[in-house]
């Protein structure tokens, strides 16, 4: 079994059995392999669980690659964050226990920060550009970019345990928690950044 593989069917029991009941003992029962042959590619349990994270993260890049082109658009941003959230859902069990996995595993904290540091500066990059575009309006105060950067980094990482808790454990409405986040750029848009969002979200005049 190769190193994808092993990375693909891990996480496929991670995320059936959680991150606190999965063990090396479930592992090797699951992939029905022996640990010599798991020790040819991860050095640990922290290994694997750090290099899943990596797979992770390498996904995400390229799914938020574009928002730092440029030229850029609310669909851009709408688009994106579906795409990130579809990861999410392929990568679950992290956020259903993500602060007890940071805590634990130190490559996955210093790679976690660099994460959402990453996106933050994406973010604040793209409400620039969209700003430049007449779509965003002139920030009211000083950072008020920023703090919108922060909430919808916030909020991203947490929907997977709401959407649990509200829904239940096999059904993720990603879709339902994209447009809750991207709601959040309402008061930052302009005339035309709402004739844009209407549009990207299928809404018309009798709507409203």
């Amino acid at each position: 079994m190769d190193f994808q593989t092993l990375i693909d069917k891990s996480l496929t029991v991670f995320n059936e059995h959680g991150y606190h009941r999965t063990d090396m003992e479930l592992l090797m029962e699951q992939l029905q392999i022996r640990p010599s042959d798991f020790k040819r590619e991860f050095t640990d349990f922290e290994d694997l669980i750090t290099k899943i994270f990596y797979s992770l993260c390498s996904e995400s890049d390229a799914a938020t690659a574009e928002i730092d082109k440029n030229s850029t658009s609310l669909e851009l941003l709408y688009a994106s964050t579906i795409s990130s959230y579809r990861i999410q859902v392929k990568y679950r069990f992290f956020f259903m226990d993500l602060g007890a996995i940071i805590n634990n595993h130190e490559p996955v904290k210093d790679r976690y920060f660099e994460l959402i540091s990453l996106r933050k500066a994406q973010l604040i990059h793209l409400f620039t550009l969209l700003h430049q575009e007449n779509i965003f309006v002139e920030e009211n105060f000083t950072g008020s970019y920023e703090n919108l950067a922060n909430q919808m980094t916030m909020l991203s990482d947490y929907w997977p345990t709401h959407n649990q808790i509200i829904f239940g454990k096999e059904i993720f409405h990603f879709q339902y928690y994209s447009k809750l986040v991207f709601s959040m750029v309402l008061p930052f848009l302009t005339k035309e950044g709402l004739k844009s969002y209407k549009k990207i979200l299928g809404y018309d005049k009798s709507d409203h």
